[in-house]
């Protein structure tokens, strides 16, 4: 491999931690590749003791794809994930241990979240602000958890300050319940649990010892709260931040980079590198930059972070910019389309138009649209646009999406409330507000209640708990494993009780189970080591099925009960044990939720300590089954049967309207357990009618704006199939899928890959990606800068975005604007002020 001393550099210093700042087209993800091998190479680390960070799931697939190829064995043991696919597999391995999360969470996004917020009903009659302050406020509220001196990047105090001073504390409060009687978090959440979870000594020493070097990428778009979560792994271990300063673009959701390096350097006194050499533009186009970044930033300002000008490794000077001023937005199409037409045809599909914002997309979209109407079909520019990059956000995908999270979490009531509104025939808006009710509320009930086919059994969701109970079926348990991943760790005790009609022990399940898997650090929580293991346990396999004889024909419960569970469904497929972990179950921590929603918390430890359970949870599993069994008599006895008449009374009225929706449901609920994320797509669309809906309910647009959206559930099907991974069980798989889907932002590589087009999409889109051919289009000054730039009187974080869109060309730019719309009249942008039209040439 190839490499200049600057990146030799990185690649060869393994003692010493490292600071690099690495301009757009540097070759640092090569880099970052070729140091993996190294370590690996020098034995300095195996490939699991490697973390690799990043910004976007695009960043993560390429630099994963280069690890593999630069080593292909140990590459795949290397750890590579965003930010919040790093916190999110941290929370899913630690609800175990903490019992206050939900382990069969869902991640909600922000639609998800805007619906979840329009449906607290604080004020009654106050009108209240829009949707997307109150997400931002609530945003901001959750981080102050984790940095309380938080820096107010939103100004939404001021804006605010008369409805939030009022209402806003009510509103987090409101919206944290909510959140969890979904059994959901959102975004923030993500950083924020991570960060509680990280203040336990305990689980911050196993995770810190699980990596011996830590890369982190694109550091200046990583947030204050970001870095805080993630620099609790870095103490006694090997770090490389790297970035560009003036690749900045995410100030506004609190990305500082100038504060986050400098701790860096207080804290870590790390090795400092800047890469200067070129690989992508050619020498006019790197110059252009360059000279922009000078005129528009401050030669002061530029040198304190590039020491030495940036060199081309092309040999080619390179065409000119090209500039361009339209009459309105449609002729400016109409020139972009003219100047597309007029590449060689092999050259079209390396081009891509960059707009500032969304409106602006769909503009310069429209028109070029219209041009290409005018051409037989072979001869049409294939051209894209930005909205068809949000596949799993599309209104189409997110009924399917919203499908399998209700196989997965029987609880999520937003996901059910969306497929009733359109597929679930007679119950209407005013069932579904009756249902959500306080007076429902009050007694138990929630709306996934009446899909639940206990409740349909029974006529109440507590029936077959009240009546095992009776008939001495209840069997609480709980387990300990080497670990909190429920597809790779090994159970290494079972703890198990039946109780009788009084809710006391009369029979009791307790044995340790051998396991081909260390303990490790996980012994700092249960205390269970090795050694007493090998001497005390027993074969797992007739460790699991004694168990299955003992809880035969029980119901279960337990605390966070779908962690135990799922480690016993997945350890039964790993052994090859046919039979299923599938029992009905009920959760102490969901019951508590429900009926004692405001308390601070609701881990073991804390009901243990506000409710009589005659016990003290400990972490042995024996402990904390007898604190359980306490807890779930007291809730029996105080809150479940007092209220199961009017329970009854009220499920009465509308059970039957969902009796034929909870039959599917939990047709397809059991066919998750054994067939793959597709299988359960298609069962979705035949057979829930959500094919036949689409079929009925086409879109009857213009050609311009037609949507096919059988043609859309067609493309997630294709996506499930390309990730499904066959090693995994078909439920771990499904929810692999649906983890994807929530974290990622942009379909736009995997769309492009499959059906080559010519993309017209914003500036923050297209971070990290290089074309031959780039049209900056709309370049107006009251688009370019923004209005709440221009409002603020901070228009630095615009200047550097103008940058990036000028890094993204490998061989021409091309810049244009419009006059006017209508009677209105606009100017350029000042921002072309900063190109040096000597490297420019007028069309």
């Amino acid at each position: 491999m190839n490499l200049n001393a600057e990146q030799q550099q990185v690649v060869h210093e393994l003692s010493e931690s490292i600071l690099l700042n690495a301009p757009a087209g540097t070759g640092k993800t090569r880099v970052l590749a070729a140091r993996v091998a190294n370590i690996i190479a020098q034995k300095k680390a195996e490939g699991s003791e490697i973390l690799c960070l990043t910004f976007t799931n695009r960043a993560c697939k390429e630099l994963k794809n280069r690890i593999i190829d630069t080593v292909p064995e140990e590459g795949f043991a290397v750890t590579v994930k965003t930010i919040h696919s790093f916190c999110y597999s941290l929370i899913k391995e630690e609800t175990k241990r903490q019992s206050d999360r939900y382990h069969d969470f869902l991640i909600y996004d922000d639609e998800d979240c805007k619906q979840l917020i329009a449906s607290i009903d604080l004020t009654r009659t106050t009108p209240r602000p829009a949707l997307q302050e109150l997400q931002t406020f609530i945003e901001f509220e959750k981080k102050k958890r984790v940095i309380p001196g938080l820096r107010d990047f939103t100004n939404i105090q001021d804006d605010l300050k008369g409805w939030l001073t009022d209402y806003g504390e009510d509103l987090v409060w409101e919206y944290d319940i909510a959140l969890a009687e979904n059994h959901a978090i959102d975004f923030t959440d993500l950083i924020t649990g991570a960060y509680e979870f990280l203040q336990d000594d305990a689980i911050c020493r196993r995770w810190r010892e699980k990596f011996r070097f830590i890369s982190v990428d694109e550091m200046q778009d990583t947030s204050e709260v970001e870095y805080t979560v993630i620099s609790h792994l870095f103490p006694g271990r090997n770090i490389l931040l790297c970035g560009d300063y003036f690749q900045t673009i995410y100030e506004w959701r609190g990305s500082y980079p100038q504060y986050i390096w400098q701790e860096f350097r207080n804290d870590y006194q790390p090795l400092e590198v800047t890469f200067t050499i070129n690989y992508r533009a050619t020498q006019l186009l790197l110059e252009a930059s360059q000279s922009f970044l000078f005129r528009t930033l401050g030669k002061v300002t530029v040198q304190s972070i590039y020491t030495e000008p940036g060199i081309s490794a092309s040999k080619d000077r390179g065409a000119p910019i090209i500039l361009h001023k339209a009459g309105t937005v449609f002729e400016e199409a109409r020139w972009i389309f003219r100047e597309v037409k007029a590449l060689p045809p092999e050259e079209r599909l390396k081009t891509c138009i960059l707009v500032r914002d969304n409106r602006q997309a769909k503009l310069i979209w429209m028109g070029i649209t219209s041009h290409n109407q005018k051409y037989p079909q072979d001869q049409q520019l294939p051209v894209t646009c930005i909205d068809q990059f949000h596949l799993f956000k599309r209104q189409e995908c997110k009924d399917v999406l919203a499908y399998l999270r209700l196989v997965l979490n029987k609880h999520d009531n937003l996901s059910l409330k969306r497929i009733v509104q359109r597929f679930v025939p007679r119950i209407g808006r005013r069932t579904l507000d009756t249902i959500e009710s306080d007076s429902y509320r009050k007694v138990g009930l929630m709306l996934s209640d009446f899909i639940d086919p206990l409740s349909h059994h029974t006529g109440d969701p507590y029936g077959l708990l009240l009546t095992a109970l009776a008939e001495e079926r209840l069997v609480v348990f709980d387990v300990e494993s080497t670990g909190t991943d429920t597809t790779q760790d090994e159970i290494i005790q079972i703890a198990a009780i039946r109780l009788d009609a009084k809710g006391q022990p009369i029979d009791k399940f307790n044995t340790y189970v051998k396991s081909g898997r260390a303990v490790g650090t996980s012994y700092y929580v249960h205390h269970i080591s090795d050694e007493k293991l090998a001497t005390e346990g027993i074969p797992p396999k007739e460790a699991l099925t004694k168990f299955l004889a003992f809880a035969k024909d029980a119901v279960i419960v337990g605390h966070n009960v779908t962690y135990d569970l799922s480690i016993l469904q997945s350890e039964l497929q790993r052994l090859g044990i046919s039979e299923s972990a599938d029992f009905p179950y009920y959760d102490t921590l969901d019951i508590y939720r429900r009926f004692y929603p405001t308390l601070l918390n609701h881990k073991l430890e804390t009901l243990s300590r506000l409710f009589p359970s005659g016990h003290k949870p400990t972490h042995d599993a024996f402990d904390d089954i007898l604190a359980t069994a306490g807890l779930l008599i007291h809730a029996i006895n105080e809150k479940i049967r007092p209220t199961e008449t009017a329970r009854r009374a009220a499920m009465a009225i509308y059970l039957p309207l969902f009796a034929p929706f909870s039959r599917k449901m939990d047709a397809l609920r059991r066919l998750s357990y054994q067939a793959r994320p597709t299988k359960i797509i298609t069962s979705v669309m035949k057979d829930n009618g959500v094919k036949a809906w689409y079929q009925t309910h086409r879109d009857t647009s213009d050609r311009a704006n037609y949507i096919d959206r059988l043609e859309n559930i067609r493309k997630l099907y294709r996506i499930a199939k390309e990730t499904d991974d066959s090693g995994q069980n078909p439920r771990d798989a499904l929810t692999e899928f649906l983890k994807m889907t929530a974290l990622s932002n942009s379909e736009l590589d995997s769309m492009l890959a499959k059906d080559p087009k010519i993309p017209i999409i914003t500036i923050h889109q297209a971070k990290g990606l290089e074309f031959d051919y780039v049209f900056m289009a709309s370049l107006e000054d009251h688009v370019f800068p923004t209005y709440w730039a221009r409002q603020k009187g901070d228009i630095e974080e615009e200047k550097r975005l103008f940058y990036v869109a000028m890094t993204r060309a490998k061989k021409r730019l091309y810049l244009s604007w419009h006059q006017g719309f209508g009677r209105q009249s606009y100017l350029p942008s000042r921002f072309l002020k900063g190109v040096n039209w000597d490297y420019c040439e007028i069309r």
